[in-house]
Protein backbone atom coordinates (compact mmCIF):
# COMPACT_ATOMS: atom_id res chain seq x y z
CA UNK A 1 0.00 0.00 0.00
CA UNK A 2 2.99 1.95 -0.02
CA UNK A 3 6.32 2.44 -1.81
CA UNK A 4 8.12 1.83 1.67
CA UNK A 5 6.33 -1.21 2.21
CA UNK A 6 6.69 -2.45 -1.32
CA UNK A 7 10.57 -1.81 -1.20
CA UNK A 8 10.66 -4.38 1.97
CA UNK A 9 8.72 -6.88 0.60
CA UNK A 10 10.90 -7.19 -2.66
CA UNK A 11 13.90 -7.01 -0.63
CA UNK A 12 12.06 -9.82 1.40
CA UNK A 13 11.67 -12.09 -0.99
CA UNK A 14 14.70 -11.30 -3.52
CA UNK A 15 16.89 -14.60 -4.08
CA UNK A 16 14.45 -16.89 -2.24
CA UNK A 17 11.59 -16.94 -4.90
CA UNK A 18 12.35 -20.37 -7.01
CA UNK A 19 9.57 -19.05 -10.03
CA UNK A 20 9.07 -15.65 -11.42
CA UNK A 21 6.24 -13.06 -9.82
CA UNK A 22 5.21 -10.03 -9.43
CA UNK A 23 3.27 -8.30 -7.11
CA UNK A 24 -0.24 -6.46 -6.58
CA UNK A 25 -0.19 -3.14 -4.59
CA UNK A 26 -3.39 -2.39 -2.10
CA UNK A 27 -5.83 0.40 -2.39
CA UNK A 28 -6.82 1.75 1.32
CA UNK A 29 -8.48 4.55 2.26
CA UNK A 30 -5.64 7.78 2.01
CA UNK A 31 -3.11 6.21 -0.13
CA UNK A 32 -3.76 7.82 -3.29
CA UNK A 33 -0.17 9.48 -3.60
CA UNK A 34 1.21 6.09 -3.39
CA UNK A 35 -0.80 4.70 -6.20
CA UNK A 36 1.41 6.14 -9.55
CA UNK A 37 4.79 5.69 -7.87
CA UNK A 38 3.99 1.72 -6.87
CA UNK A 39 2.81 1.15 -10.62
CA UNK A 40 6.30 2.68 -12.10
CA UNK A 41 8.48 0.59 -9.20
CA UNK A 42 6.62 -2.74 -10.92
CA UNK A 43 3.26 -3.33 -8.79
CA UNK A 44 0.89 -5.16 -11.69
CA UNK A 45 -2.44 -3.43 -10.15
CA UNK A 46 -3.85 -2.71 -7.08
CA UNK A 47 -6.20 -4.51 -4.93
CA UNK A 48 -8.60 -3.47 -2.50
CA UNK A 49 -11.41 -4.72 0.14
CA UNK A 50 -14.89 -3.51 0.16
CA UNK A 51 -15.11 -5.13 3.41
CA UNK A 52 -12.66 -5.89 6.59
CA UNK A 53 -9.89 -7.53 4.80
CA UNK A 54 -8.80 -9.75 7.99
CA UNK A 55 -5.54 -7.78 8.34
CA UNK A 56 -6.16 -4.54 9.84
CA UNK A 57 -3.30 -2.72 8.21
CA UNK A 58 -5.14 -3.17 4.61
CA UNK A 59 -8.39 -2.02 6.00
CA UNK A 60 -11.01 -2.32 3.50
CA UNK A 61 -12.31 0.64 1.09
CA UNK A 62 -15.67 2.57 0.87
CA UNK A 63 -17.34 4.20 -1.95
CA UNK A 64 -16.23 7.51 -1.26
CA UNK A 65 -12.54 6.51 -1.17
CA UNK A 66 -13.00 4.55 -4.12
CA UNK A 67 -14.16 7.43 -6.22
CA UNK A 68 -10.73 9.07 -4.93
CA UNK A 69 -8.70 6.31 -5.72
CA UNK A 70 -10.52 5.48 -9.47
CA UNK A 71 -10.28 8.75 -10.79
CA UNK A 72 -6.44 8.04 -10.35
CA UNK A 73 -6.06 4.17 -11.25
CA UNK A 74 -8.18 5.77 -14.58
CA UNK A 75 -5.10 8.27 -15.18
CA UNK A 76 -2.44 5.78 -14.79
CA UNK A 77 -4.64 2.98 -16.62
CA UNK A 78 -4.14 0.89 -13.68
CA UNK A 79 -6.61 -1.86 -13.18
CA UNK A 80 -8.01 -2.15 -9.68
CA UNK A 81 -8.88 -5.60 -8.08
CA UNK A 82 -12.04 -6.09 -5.93
CA UNK A 83 -13.24 -8.36 -2.92
CA UNK A 84 -16.66 -7.90 -3.49
CA UNK A 85 -18.58 -8.19 -0.94
CA UNK A 86 -19.92 -5.04 1.45
CA UNK A 87 -20.24 -5.43 4.96
CA UNK A 88 -23.56 -4.46 5.80
CA UNK A 89 -25.39 -7.87 4.70
CA UNK A 90 -22.94 -9.98 6.50
CA UNK A 91 -23.24 -7.81 9.76
CA UNK A 92 -26.82 -8.53 9.00
CA UNK A 93 -26.84 -12.04 8.27
CA UNK A 94 -24.35 -13.22 10.92
CA UNK A 95 -25.94 -11.88 13.92
CA UNK A 96 -28.67 -14.06 12.51
CA UNK A 97 -26.61 -17.31 11.86
CA UNK A 98 -24.78 -16.98 15.39
CA UNK A 99 -28.05 -18.31 17.01
CA UNK A 100 -27.32 -21.39 14.70
CA UNK A 101 -24.60 -24.22 15.43
CA UNK A 102 -21.21 -22.89 14.61
CA UNK A 103 -19.91 -26.08 13.16
CA UNK A 104 -22.44 -26.87 10.33
CA UNK A 105 -21.47 -24.85 7.24
CA UNK A 106 -24.78 -23.90 6.46
CA UNK A 107 -24.17 -21.57 9.68
CA UNK A 108 -21.27 -20.13 7.87
CA UNK A 109 -22.82 -20.10 4.64
CA UNK A 110 -25.84 -18.19 5.86
CA UNK A 111 -22.69 -15.54 7.60
CA UNK A 112 -22.20 -14.48 3.85
CA UNK A 113 -24.95 -14.13 1.80
CA UNK A 114 -25.14 -13.66 -1.76
CA UNK A 115 -26.74 -10.42 -1.17
CA UNK A 116 -23.00 -9.19 0.03
CA UNK A 117 -21.42 -9.97 -3.35
CA UNK A 118 -24.40 -9.03 -5.74
CA UNK A 119 -24.60 -5.43 -4.31
CA UNK A 120 -20.75 -5.17 -4.28
CA UNK A 121 -20.82 -6.06 -7.83
CA UNK A 122 -23.53 -3.67 -8.69
CA UNK A 123 -21.47 -0.77 -7.25
CA UNK A 124 -18.62 -1.75 -9.09
CA UNK A 125 -20.39 -1.87 -12.05
CA UNK A 126 -22.02 1.25 -11.71
CA UNK A 127 -18.37 2.81 -10.30
CA UNK A 128 -16.76 1.27 -14.24
CA UNK A 129 -19.55 2.52 -16.32
CA UNK A 130 -19.67 6.15 -14.86
CA UNK A 131 -15.91 6.31 -14.21
CA UNK A 132 -14.34 4.22 -17.30
CA UNK A 133 -12.11 2.35 -14.78
CA UNK A 134 -10.56 -1.26 -15.40
CA UNK A 135 -12.45 -3.40 -12.37
CA UNK A 136 -11.35 -7.22 -12.02
CA UNK A 137 -13.75 -8.93 -9.81
CA UNK A 138 -11.59 -11.47 -7.78
CA UNK A 139 -12.96 -14.97 -6.30
CA UNK A 140 -16.40 -15.07 -7.56
CA UNK A 141 -18.74 -16.83 -6.19
CA UNK A 142 -22.49 -15.78 -6.38
CA UNK A 143 -24.31 -16.82 -9.46
CA UNK A 144 -26.97 -14.17 -8.78
CA UNK A 145 -24.85 -11.70 -10.03
CA UNK A 146 -23.74 -13.87 -13.26
CA UNK A 147 -26.76 -11.63 -15.48
CA UNK A 148 -25.69 -8.16 -15.06
CA UNK A 149 -21.85 -8.66 -15.40
CA UNK A 150 -23.09 -10.14 -18.29
CA UNK A 151 -25.23 -7.80 -19.25
CA UNK A 152 -22.10 -4.70 -18.27
CA UNK A 153 -19.68 -6.49 -20.63
CA UNK A 154 -22.02 -6.67 -23.35
CA UNK A 155 -22.21 -3.09 -23.21
CA UNK A 156 -18.78 -2.34 -22.51
CA UNK A 157 -18.22 -1.75 -19.45
CA UNK A 158 -14.36 -2.40 -18.31
CA UNK A 159 -15.14 -5.22 -15.90
CA UNK A 160 -13.60 -9.37 -15.79
CA UNK A 161 -14.33 -11.26 -13.42
CA UNK A 162 -12.73 -14.58 -12.08
CA UNK A 163 -13.86 -17.42 -10.32
CA UNK A 164 -11.67 -20.50 -8.33
CA UNK A 165 -11.31 -23.84 -8.25
CA UNK A 166 -13.14 -24.21 -5.36
CA UNK A 167 -16.13 -23.01 -6.20
CA UNK A 168 -16.57 -25.08 -9.29
CA UNK A 169 -15.21 -28.45 -7.73
CA UNK A 170 -16.68 -28.19 -3.76
CA UNK A 171 -20.90 -28.25 -2.95
CA UNK A 172 -22.19 -26.51 0.15
CA UNK A 173 -24.17 -29.41 0.54
CA UNK A 174 -21.29 -31.63 0.83
CA UNK A 175 -19.19 -29.82 3.10
CA UNK A 176 -18.81 -32.31 6.61
CA UNK A 177 -19.59 -31.02 9.72
CA UNK A 178 -16.79 -29.31 11.22
CA UNK A 179 -14.74 -29.37 8.44
CA UNK A 180 -13.12 -25.99 8.85
CA UNK A 181 -11.06 -26.36 6.23
CA UNK A 182 -13.73 -25.67 3.63
CA UNK A 183 -13.95 -21.87 4.93
CA UNK A 184 -13.51 -18.87 2.56
CA UNK A 185 -14.87 -15.60 1.70
CA UNK A 186 -16.80 -15.73 -0.04
CA UNK A 187 -17.99 -18.60 0.80
CA UNK A 188 -18.44 -22.21 -1.21
CA UNK A 189 -22.31 -22.32 -2.20
CA UNK A 190 -24.93 -24.02 -3.05
CA UNK A 191 -24.46 -27.11 -5.93
CA UNK A 192 -26.93 -25.20 -8.03
CA UNK A 193 -25.04 -22.33 -7.81
CA UNK A 194 -22.03 -24.09 -8.63
CA UNK A 195 -23.23 -25.34 -11.78
CA UNK A 196 -24.15 -21.63 -12.94
CA UNK A 197 -20.66 -20.58 -12.59
CA UNK A 198 -19.46 -23.51 -15.02
CA UNK A 199 -21.91 -22.45 -17.82
CA UNK A 200 -21.06 -18.88 -17.18
CA UNK A 201 -17.40 -20.13 -17.42
CA UNK A 202 -18.17 -22.01 -20.72
CA UNK A 203 -20.22 -18.91 -22.09
CA UNK A 204 -16.93 -16.28 -21.40
CA UNK A 205 -19.11 -14.70 -19.10
CA UNK A 206 -16.49 -15.33 -16.09
CA UNK A 207 -13.24 -14.42 -17.86
CA UNK A 208 -10.79 -16.85 -15.68
CA UNK A 209 -9.87 -19.74 -13.15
Amino acid sequence: TTLEGFKIKLDSAREQCSIDVAFWGGVVPGNTSELAPLLEAGVRGFKCFLIHSGVDEFPNVTEADLLIAIAELTAINAVLLVHAELPEPIEHAAAEASRSDPKLFQTFLHSRPRLAENQAIELMIRLARETGARIHIVHHSSSDALPMLEWAKADGVRITVETCPHYLTFAAEDVPHGATEFKCCPPVRERENREKLWEALGRGVIDMV
